[in-house]
């Protein structure tokens, strides 16, 4: 049993006036991270001191902290710019066929849709599996939704709009039975929300760190399954060839990849302040710990659910959301993004996603800030 997370308000910069419940329109950076950034860019403004190995050496670093986060091997670990670019990665390297079907979630964050639209041209079909009526499981409905002619499904780890979370093992198995591949975009929980890469029967687990990971935007990371470990990547640059440590022989051209996952790496990754900011973003996640972050966000909301759910919006069970991000749909007739409004005014900050208020908690926030909510709800 792990030890209660105290809140971390401290090592975060907003002002004290202002009620921010919104990481996953964009997580906050910690001073730490910010502090890590800046470094970084005093480095880059004079760059004689930086070396060849400092292309290299924070990458591994970081390879592993990512790694640690969901349970997985460094060496499956790719260092990515977008989750579009992961996603991207996927397609090129999955053959698709006409008459087959891609399973996809309705309300589906845009990034894990386009890409799969532009197949459409290629006779593969989009089966959108909607949300389930009250007290019914989205999992078993896209279980249901899986078949012989399965080539991919593509979901989230927790839905984006109102933190629904889904059975991912149990639907990466069925996905597998029929040979399909399994995606997942867990850039809204990682960090915040336990995962376990080994046991979630996927092929390809991609997070970008600017939401749940309190980082900064141009820098997340994939973890690909042996599926993809001959599969080609969507850059062919010198940094990810085998023996590129080595400057001096850079023209002595490398047919060969370096090993593990890394020539999925972005080039980006060499960017000081991003893979700085990364890497300490990743420290303190990692000694906050997702199990602990998920309890406390729960608990320290507890209190403010149970109200709302009095004054009759519709709010998901704790065993069945993430903590650090869940819905609240008010009573029919309501103006959702007046709500929005009326609270930023307040200096209450969260968004409206479809028919949600999405409230997003981290580390930072405390009851005090959900008793502010409550208050601009008229829930008291």
């Amino acid at each position: 049993m792990f030890s209660p997370l105290a809140c971390q308000s401290d090592q975060f910069s907003i002002p004290k006036e202002v009620c921010y419940l919104n990481s996953a329109y964009m997580g906050p950076l910690p001073n730490a991270v910010l502090e890590a950034g800046h470094a970084a860019l005093n480095l880059r403004a004079c760059p004689t001191a930086i070396q060849s190995q400092d292309f290299f050496t924070p990458a591994e670093r970081v390879r592993e902290r990512c790694a640690k986060l969901v349970h997985a091997d460094a060496e499956s670990v790719a260092l990515i710019s977008t989750a579009a670019y992961g996603i991207a990665t996927v397609a090129k390297n999955v053959k698709f066929s006409p008459g087959q079907n891609i399973v996809i979630l309705a309300e589906q964050f845009p990034s894990n849709v386009y890409t799969w639209r532009n197949l459409r041209n290629q006779g593969v079909s989009i089966r959108t599996v909607a949300r389930p009526a009250l007290n019914q499981s989205w999992s078993e409905a896209l279980i249901a939704a899986i078949d012989i002619n399965t080539a991919l499904v593509a979901i989230e780890t927790a839905h984006w709009t109102d933190g629904t979370l889904f059975d991912v093992p149990s639907i990466g198995l069925a996905a597998h039975q029929v040979g399909a591949w399994m995606l997942v975009d867990g850039t809204q929980t990682v960090g915040a929300h336990p995962f376990d890469f080994a046991t979630a029967n996927i092929d390809a687990l991609i997070v970008h760190s600017y939401k749940s990971m309190l980082c900064n935007y141009g820098l997340g990371f994939a973890v690909f399954s042996a599926r993809m470990r001959d599969a080609s990547p969507l850059e062919e640059s010198w940094l990810l060839r085998k023996g590129s440590e080595d400057f001096s022989r850079l023209v002595d051209y490398q047919d060969e990849y370096a090993p593990g996952m890394r020539r999925f790496d972005t080039s980006t990754r060499a960017n000081p302040s991003l893979i700085m900011m990364l890497d300490k973003s990743c420290e303190l996640l990692s000694d906050w710990q997702a199990e602990r972050i998920r309890a406390y966000t729960i608990d320290i909301a507890r209190d403010f659910v149970e109200a709302a759910q009095n004054k009759g919006y519709n709010i998901e069970e704790e065993s069945k959301r993430a903590g650090n991000i869940f819905g609240i749909r008010p009573p029919a007739g309501t103006d959702l993004d007046a709500i929005r409004l009326k609270l930023a005014e307040q200096k209450i900050y969260l968004s409206v996603r479809g028919s949600a208020i999405r409230v997003s908690p981290h580390v930072y926030n405390n009851r005090e800030d959900f008793s502010r909510l409550a208050h601009a709800l008229d829930l008291n």
